[in-house]
């Protein structure tokens, strides 16, 4: 019986975690963020946009609801300076500033 229900436990906590966007992007602009660092170039950076359309539906990009983090950046600002960077392309560094300002407060 303890078997069962520590596999239970171990399963149902994966599902949560994996659920939860912990190990990879869980929408369109957190997908911005993570693909769209050290980016060198507009034309990479026009690539990473287009596989993130392909990933996530038009409804995905529009309601997302603003993030309140324990951890890393507080606000829109924050998230700009964390990963805008390394960016050397005016296309990145716009699409990383839009999604700061999607996910983050602006205060």
């Amino acid at each position: 019986m303890k078997i069962v229900l520590l596999a239970a436990i171990i399963s149902l906590t994966t599902i949560i975690i994996a659920h939860a966007g912990w190990f990879s992007s869980d929408n369109y602009w957190e997908y911005i963020l993570d693909n769209m660092q050290n980016i060198q170039s507009d034309t990479i950076a026009k690539e990473v946009v287009s596989s993130c359309k392909d990933k996530f539906a038009f409804h995905d990009r529009i309601f997302v609801e603003k993030k309140r983090p324990w951890f890393g950046p507080k606000t829109a600002s924050d998230c700009v300076l964390k990963y805008g960077k390394q960016v050397q392309t005016e296309i990145g560094a716009r699409y990383i500033q839009s999604a700061c300002y999607k996910l983050y407060p602006n205060n």
